[in-house]
């Protein structure tokens, strides 16, 4: 297996749980964003998590315009929702996380999006979105959950979102976070029971067809794979997860294809390759530049094209977006080996 490829098998999960941000603590401060006409954005929006000037992390908005960042110690930080150069400014508040004692605690802070100068607010848009009525003691439930995973006690949590779902049977969240949980402990068809239950309830929401896509590619079933990661884009066009894992499916079907079978299988491979490439480059266009694992998944596959000189200024583009990575040193011994060669 080529060096590269062993630093990136467990990376991918990660974009769909909540954000892990830089500091002790274990609070989490979550919002939505709103527009200027007072609904949620169309489209999922960028916001930035910042502290005394520096960025701590970056994500997306999900259909419903939520957001969430966990891991955080005191402090006062600033959140900046990214303008679309038409319909909204980019726009930054202020949160106060002003934890006391020692239990992790759930701060709110929307942002409400300013409409571009000189230009009207126009009348609110239509949104097709899913919203639920959830009696207070499951989102409570739900609430508690979430706490005990940003603790760490996930069997706690576990039992915390079985406890909302028997409270309210068609609770889509709880439903897609078991089912989350599931797939992060390799319990597929316990995952899957779950996904579908969710997908029943609302089967317009691309993380549905995100897990199931990571399910597939755990099981090597890279066809159907392709598919529902192509399902998650239609649904969810603007969010750059979902070319990127359809990316990553790519390479590892291209990984279980031995080109020296046969000419077919060599040309299989290629296109699966470029695929990879294709689908990657839109992520990473999608966010900007901001989706720093496009790098090491750019990486594989110009590793495996034998382009050893792109493949490690891929990694050496990750280094510049994650210089605090935990696998640093295990990048640069990479492009080490890729800069002096065999």
């Amino acid at each position: 297996m080529p060096s590269i490829w062993r630093l990136t098998t467990t990376l991918v999960f990660a974009l769909l749980v909540a954000v892990s941000v830089h500091g002790q603590g274990a609070n989490t401060l979550q919002g939505r964003v709103v527009t200027p006409s007072g609904t949620q954005p169309s489209n999922p929006v960028r916001v930035t998590l910042s502290y005394n000037g520096r960025t701590l992390y970056e994500t997306f908005t999900d259909l419903s315009g939520r957001f969430s960042f966990t891991g955080l110690a005191k402090g006062n930080y600033q959140l900046t929702a990214e303008g679309d150069g038409a319909t909204f400014e980019t726009t930054s508040v202020y949160a106060e996380v002003s934890a006391f004692g020692s239990a992790p605690q759930l701060f709110t802070q929307d942002i409400q999006l300013r409409a571009p100068r000189g230009k009207p607010i126009g009348p609110a848009a239509v949104i097709n979105a899913f919203v639920q009525d959830v009696p207070k003691s499951a989102a409570r439930a739900f609430q508690q959950a979430q706490k005990l995973e940003h603790e760490g006690k996930r069997a706690e949590a576990i039992v915390k979102i079985r406890e909302a779902l028997r409270i309210f049977p068609a609770f889509f969240e709880a439903h897609l976070a078991l089912g989350n949980h599931f797939v992060k402990d390799g319990l597929f068809k316990d995952a899957i029971d779950e996904l579908d239950r969710a997908r029943e309830i609302n089967p317009n929401d691309d993380r549905l067809y995100q897990s199931f896509g990571l399910i597939m590619i755990a099981q090597q079933n890279y066809r159907t794979a392709f598919a529902v990661l192509s399902e998650a884009a239609r649904l969810n066009p603007k969010n750059p997860v979902n070319p990127y894992l359809n990316g990553v499916a790519h390479v590892e079907y291209a990984a279980s294809v031995d080109p020296s079978q046969s000419e077919s299988a060599k040309i299989d491979r290629n296109k699966a390759l470029d695929d990879a490439e294709r689908f990657l480059r839109s992520a990473g266009d999608l966010s900007g530049r901001k989706l720093a694992d496009v790098h090491l998944q750019l990486a594989r596959v110009y590793e495996t094209r034998g382009d050893r000189s792109r493949a490690a200024g891929e990694l050496e583009e990750y280094l510049k977006q994650s210089p605090e990575a935990k696998n640093a040193e295990a990048i640069r011994g990479a492009i080490k080996r890729l800069r002096d060669g065999p």
